[in-house]
């Protein structure tokens, strides 16, 4: 038998050393994805991280107001990943971004959908018509998951004959899911009556309109997108989607594709079940203040919309006239390529010596045009031709000197003659500027107070034609006991293509908030911009023959620790 003087350091010892492993496992948060992903307005939604909400009290940054989080510093056991959302009654719906923090540090940024429909959870099992999940319309958002290697989920619906319904699926694109999903419209007999894999990129969507009452199946399942020598469908715990089912109103696109708030005018809506009281919308402006938003409580979806620097007018019938429609420069026009072969055409007149940007946006906007266009003078002589601008850059511009007076005409079309109803483009002529962007390579920055400086190296891409002006980068917000130096960029230095910022802290500064980082144009100071960077670890590198670029937002974090 051990004696009581043996026993008490042992004990004191353990003590101590559970003391110190408690020290260690204090962890910032680490977040991949959130199920569920989104939640309707006005409703209290409780959400799973799927590694760890960090040490409490844990607080949460969101991109705009809307959203009240309740992260509990005591959570009950099995509940320590969950946390709370409630969605105001007056939030505006859309894409909002999340980033958790505590002393320790932050999370990677992460979305949160907020929609207009109810919701429901997909349970298992659903991977057979006897089995598959029943949803009820008009309208529901599943909130689903393809949880594992070969995992298929199946809803039905019942619909009556005429009846048109819209399965929408909402996964890689907003929520950074590694899938690339697939929907199919089946019938009581498991025959597929539809099917469909990219509408929006990797996400998919179907309109079915029903040949006769009864019951019908939408049927999910995904392969990685980033593909694989796999053949078999896909599935992980990171395989989040959410899934819109619906036969009330949806639209697919507005007309005209941009909206000029100085005209303060609605715009029409183009989709489907459409009553005639929502066929025009007046936007909203979005808290970024770079886009419009186009919701509505009966809609079943929403729809962004740019912002434009003129008016923007619609395509006429005058575009399909040998002379071609009319435009006074400078011009943003919204056009569709309707039907197969289709060609549109416009005529302008310019000045010798008048430099111009000619821009199709449509691809990146969402739509499958592969917009081509071709540039001609009075005569008819073809002065250039233009498909994609550059690498990973699908929609058509060309940059050009006009070489004489007079009237010049510009056509525009599918590179491949295809047409159909969301075959829309935004096509922009302007005076040709030159601008500047920045991007850093992370979205989030650690430094310790009292120690070496942190650097941060900011990318400065001048666009062409290639911007010349200084331009000044610096930081802004920091707090008591943290400095930064500006730092100009300037031509032919080593400066021109990236420069490096250094904060210090004094040694007993803790902060966590947003980096706010902006270059300045010392010619012309209303050239302001803020860097963006590539949203890491919610969408694998797509390798694709017509990918969409890397997902980068504005958001960056910083974080100052003691040492």
């Amino acid at each position: 038998m051990l004696s009581t003087a043996r026993i008490l350091p042992a004990v004191v010892s353990m003590a101590l050393v559970h003391g110190l492993f408690s020290e260690v496992k204090a962890a910032p948060p680490s977040v991949n994805y959130l199920n569920p992903a989104g939640g309707q307005v006005g409703q209290k939604v409780e959400v799973s991280v799927n590694k760890t909400l960090g040490t409490a009290p844990v607080s949460v940054w969101t991109s705009a107001p809307g959203l009240t989080i309740t992260i509990p510093e005591k959570p009950a056991k099995g509940k320590e990943k969950q946390f709370t959302v409630q969605i105001d009654a007056a939030a505006k719906p859309g894409l909002y971004w999340l980033r958790f923090h505590n002393a320790e540090g932050a999370s990677e940024i992460r979305p949160f959908l907020v929609g207009t429909l109810p919701e429901q959870a997909e349970t298992e099992p659903n991977d057979d018509l006897e089995h598959a999940q029943k949803c009820e319309l008009p309208g529901v958002t599943i909130n689903g998951v393809l949880a594992k290697s070969g995992d298929v989920d199946i809803y039905q619906v019942k619909l009556k004959r005429g009846q048109t319904l819209i399965a929408s699926q909402t996964a890689n694109e907003q929520l950074g899911s590694p899938m690339d999903g697939l929907l199919q419209i089946l019938n009581h007999r498991g025959t597929v009556l539809e099917q469909m894999e990219d509408t929006l990129w990797f996400d998919p969507r179907i309109v079915f309109t029903a040949p006769e009452d009864g019951t019908y199946y939408v049927r999910t399942f995904a392969f990685p997108a980033d593909p694989n020598s796999t053949i078999r469908f896909a599935g992980a715990a990171s395989y989040i989607y959410r899934l819109t089912l619906t036969t009330g109103p949806f639209v697919d696109h507005s007309l005209p594709l941009a909206w000029h708030p100085a005209a303060a005018a609605p715009v029409a809506l183009e989709g489907w079940n459409l009553p005639d009281d929502l066929k025009s919308l007046l936007p909203a402006m979005t808290d970024s203040k770079t886009q419009a938003l186009l919701s509505h409580p009966q809609l079943g979806n929403l729809l962004t919309i740019p912002l434009s620097k003129t008016p923007v007018i619609l395509e006429t019938k005058e575009s399909q006239a040998e002379k071609g429609q009319l435009l006074t420069l400078p011009a943003t026009v919204t056009g569709k390529i309707a039907e197969r072969k289709e060609i549109d055409s416009y005529r302008f007149a310019a000045k010798k010596g008048d430099k111009l940007t000619f821009k199709v946006d449509t691809y990146m906007l969402g739509y499958p045009l592969d917009a081509y266009i071709k540039l001609f003078d009075a005569k008819g002589k073809l002065l250039k031709e233009v498909d994609d601008a550059r690498r990973n850059y699908y929609d058509a511009q060309l940059d050009y000197g006009i070489p004489a007076d007079g009237e010049y005409r510009l056509e525009v079309t599918d590179r491949f003659q295809y047409g159909g109803f969301r075959y829309v483009y935004l096509l922009s002529i302007q005076p040709t500027e030159a601008d500047f962007s920045l991007q850093t390579t992370e979205e989030q920055y650690t430094l310790t107070a009292g120690d070496k400086p942190l650097e941060i190296e900011v990318t400065v891409n001048r666009q062409s034609p290639r911007f010349n002006d200084d331009i000044e980068i610096s930081v802004a917000g920091l707090p008591a006991g943290v400095t930064c130096e500006p730092v100009v960029s300037k031509l032919k230095e080593k400066t021109e293509k990236a420069v490096k910022l250094k904060l210090e802290a004094k040694a007993d500064v803790v902060f966590q908030g947003p980096l706010e980082i902006k270059g300045v144009s010392l010619k012309d100071k209303t050239q302001v911009h803020t860097p963006t960077a590539v949203i890491k670890g919610i969408s694998p590198k797509r390798n694709t023959a017509r990918p969409k670029p890397d997902l980068e937002l504005p958001y960056l974090w910083l974080t100052i620790k003691k040492k």
